[in-house]
């Protein structure tokens, strides 16, 4: 296959009677081609998924597809690293949950974060439409989620900072608050398919007026700053 990067996300299906099921399935049908799996529990357009994020029900759910993984790794000979996708709407309780079940499970990473069933304040005409929302107003919350996962499984597990991010400079919020790699995709509308390449620009930009050497550096560096904002 062409070389790239080919990220599978793995989740249960609507009207799945074993939701942690579909996910088993979609490690063993992709483990062949996958560079890496994220393990969605957390869209808010299938009802009901976002409640494999509780404790319990999050360590059935990465158990199973650990050991799905594990299976599919001695078949293909292949690493294939699982990473968590969490939601934003998680309040401090939540969010300590799946910082330990992801450490005790030995998940690969996280992603941080899906869209939010939140409403901040929107001129929108369509504001109270249903369905997650993406963009610009997710940035703050998305944000500081992932400032606190952060500190609470420590500056070694990887983190995909996701989430309102269009420029540079929110690039760089991101890896500050403790990402280790960042992606996109709602602002893709508004600046177009080059858009990646104008963000790398605009951050390295910003990294070398701040005068720092490299994102290695910078990821988490502003993690306590971002994670005593409020969550409202």
């Amino acid at each position: 296959m062409p070389p790239g990067i080919v990220g599978v996300n793995v989740g249960a299906n609507k009207d799945a009677t074993d939701r942690i099921a579909d996910y088993v399935a979609g490690i063993q049908a992709f483990a062949a081609v996958a560079s890496y799996f994220t393990v969605n529990v957390s869209s808010p357009n299938t009802p009901g998924l976002r409640d494999l994020q509780a404790a319990q029900a999050l360590d059935d759910l990465l158990a199973r597809v650990i050991e799905a993984r594990d299976a599919a790794m001695a078949a293909h000979g292949r690493q294939v690293p699982v990473l968590l996708k969490v939601a934003p709407d998680l309040d401090d309780g939540e969010l300590g949950d799946v910082a330990r079940v992801v450490m005790e499970r030995g998940v690969d990473g996280l992603v941080v974060s899906n869209t939010t069933i939140g409403r901040p304040p929107l001129r929108s005409a369509d504001a109270g439409q249903a369905g997650g929302l993406s963009g610009a107003p997710l940035m703050e919350r998305s944000t500081v989620v992932l400032a606190r996962l952060r500190l609470l499984v420590g500056p070694d597990l990887p983190i995909i900072g996701v989430g309102g991010i269009a420029t540079g400079d929110d690039a760089f919020q991101k890896l500050a608050a403790g990402a280790t790699l960042v992606q996109l995709y709602t602002a893709m509308v508004y600046r177009g398919p080059w858009i990646a390449a104008h963000v790398a620009r605009e951050l390295l930009a910003r990294l070398d007026a701040e005068g720092i050497a490299s994102v290695t550096d910078l990821s988490g560096r502003g993690a306590d700053a971002w994670a005593a904002r409020p969550l409202d």
